[in-house]
């Protein structure tokens, strides 16, 4: 007698995991992946036409987005009441595959990462000064727990900010980064609005340094004056233990698994990673704040002085099916 195996999923679940996938934060609001629907298999496909190159040079971001869905293509399939593995791929264009398994109910943790998934935002303003309760940091940390993925909170402010001083000063004079960043923002703001790109009132002249990115009027505090605002800020470093594709892709779970937890706590949060694409940035950024791993991203987070609104999303590409 032979056992069946597990159902595949039907059309109505498969929107439901294309819908949060859709959500997921991504370099620039670009969502650089597409979903392939194998009956029970589901791999996300890299896409790399959309990217901003002078912005992620590397592709890291662009992997560290394709984490970003993963993490929430693994809590819709839990939430959907089934058991989901997944396995990082080296494929050309499947970066990971989504195996959907047998009935499991979900804990009551992935609910509410899940419902947690609609309300993140990109919060690139100050924060109400304040530090997060160290019940609630410690939450955030153990949520960005993997094997490989280090969440650090940084020493040595006073040369963090000499550091992120210098790479805003750098990108303030990068004409190739100032046209690219610019047509970004026009993407939300020009006509005509096509839904992906950054909406232009998002970006705020308080935050440190504009919380990562710098168009050509961006300020730059002396030192002492962007120390002590990065004192303000509650951060954490993101590193891994090397820097590969697949490593890349756990950091990007990690972090969205920290910003969803953060979002569930109430809090908001972005990231900055441009300056860690400037040439020995992350090397010095390991030197000088004593990192256990190779920096993908610093994550800042606490409670926003202002509601934040949703970034627009363009419509949702149709997963396709094999």
């Amino acid at each position: 007698m032979t056992t069946a195996g597990p159902a595949a999923l039907t059309s109505e679940q498969i929107g439901t995991l294309a819908r949060a996938v859709g959500r997921a934060p991504s370099v620039h609001n670009s969502r650089p992946w597409q979903l392939l629907v194998r009956g029970t298999e589901v791999d996300l496909l890299e896409r790399r036409s959309v990217v901003p190159r002078r912005q992620d040079p590397f592709g890291r971001d662009r992997m560290m987005s394709c984490g970003a869905a993963l993490t929430n293509l693994e809590l819709a399939v839990r939430v959907l009441g089934r058991d989901c593995h997944v396995a990082f791929r080296d494929g050309e264009d499947a970066v990971a595959t989504a195996t959907i398994g047998r009935p499991r109910a979900a804990s009551a943790r992935d609910f509410d990462l899940y419902e947690a998934i609609g309300r993140r935002r990109s919060h690139r303003h100050e924060f109400d000064h304040g530090r997060v309760p160290a019940a609630v940091h410690a939450a955030l940390v153990a949520a960005g727990e993997a094997t490989g993925v280090h969440l650090v909170v940084p020493a040595h402010l006073d040369r963090f900010a000499q550091l992120l001083g210098f790479a805003t000063r750098v990108l303030r004079e990068d004409r190739g980064y100032q046209r690219e960043l610019a047509k970004w923002i026009a993407h939300v703001t020009g006509p005509p609005a096509t839904g992906d790109g950054v909406p232009e009132d998002t970006l705020s002249p308080e935050a440190p340094p504009v919380a990562g990115l710098v168009p050509a009027d961006t300020p730059v505090p002396g030192d002492d004056v962007l120390a002590g605002r990065l004192a303000a800020e509650n951060l954490l470093v993101v590193c891994t233990d090397g820097d590969t594709r697949a490593e890349q892709l756990a950091a990007g779970m990690a972090l969205q698994r920290v910003w969803l937890t953060a979002t569930a706590k109430a809090l908001a949060g972005s990231v900055i990673t441009q300056p860690l694409h400037l040439t020995g940035f992350r090397a010095r950024l390991v030197s000088e704040l004593v990192l256990p791993g190779v920096p993908q991203a610093i994550f800042r987070f606490g409670c926003a002085e202002v509601p934040v609104a949703p970034s627009p999303r363009m419509p949702l590409d149709e997963p396709f099916f094999e």
